[in-house]
C-alpha cells in the first residue's frame, strides 16, 4: 500500500516493520503450531457446544467462536449453554475470542450474561469479522513472546475495528 491505513508505535505494523530478514522456516513453524492449536467454530442456537470440549483436551487452546446473536451466549444450565465449554475452557488454559455471524460489532454489554462470559474469559473482538480474527490471531502469533502479549495485541485491535 503506497499509505498504510493504520500505523502505530505498539502494533503489529511496527512489530513487522521491524523484521529485516525474517526466517522462513522459522515462521513456517509458529504457523503450524498456532494452527494447531486454534479452532474456529460457529455456535448457532440449538446447537450443543459441550461437541467442542473433546478439543479442548487434545490441545486447542484458541477457539474463535462465531456467535449467532445474543441467544447463542446463554450461560444457563442446559444442554445449549457454552457455560461447560467456557468453562472447561478456562480451566484448560483456552482462550475465546467472540466475532458475529452478522457482520456486526460484538459488545458483550448488551448481552444479560455478560459479566459470566467476560468472568470465563471470553474476549469480544469488536467489529472483527471472523475471518479478520483469524488473520490477526496467525499475525499475532508471528510477533508476540508469550499469550500474555498475544491476548493483548488481539484485544487491542479488536477495539480499533
Amino acid at each position: 500500500m503506497k499509505s498504510p491505513v493504520f500505523t502505530g508505535s505498539d502494533t503489529l505494523y511496527s512489530m513487522f516493520a521491524g523484521l529485516e530478514d525474517p526466517d522462513e522456516f522459522v515462521m513456517r513453524q509458529i504457523l503450524h503450531e498456532a494452527a494447531n492449536k486454534m479452532l474456529v467454530c460457529r455456535v448457532y442456537p440449538g446447537l450443543k457446544a459441550s461437541n467442542y470440549l473433546p478439543l479442548i483436551d487434545n490441545g486447542v487452546k484458541h477457539i474463535i467462536m462465531e456467535l449467532y446473536e445474543i441467544g447463542t451466549c446463554s450461560m444457563r444450565e442446559s444442554d445449549y449453554s457454552i457455560k461447560p465449554l467456557l468453562q472447561k475452557g478456562r480451566k484448560k488454559g483456552c482462550h475465546f475470542y467472540c466475532t458475529s455471524q452478522q457482520e456486526s460489532e460484538i459488545d458483550f454489554s448488551g448481552y444479560s450474561t455478560s459479566r459470566r462470559v467476560w468472568r470465563e474469559g471470553a474476549i469480544p473482538m469488536g467489529r472483527l469479522t471472523t475471518e479478520s480474527a483469524v488473520g490477526l490471531y496467525f499475525a499475532a502469533s508471528l510477533v508476540a513472546d508469550n499469550q500474555e502479549e498475544l491476548d493483548k495485541l488481539l484485544e487491542s485491535y479488536s477495539a480499533f475495528f
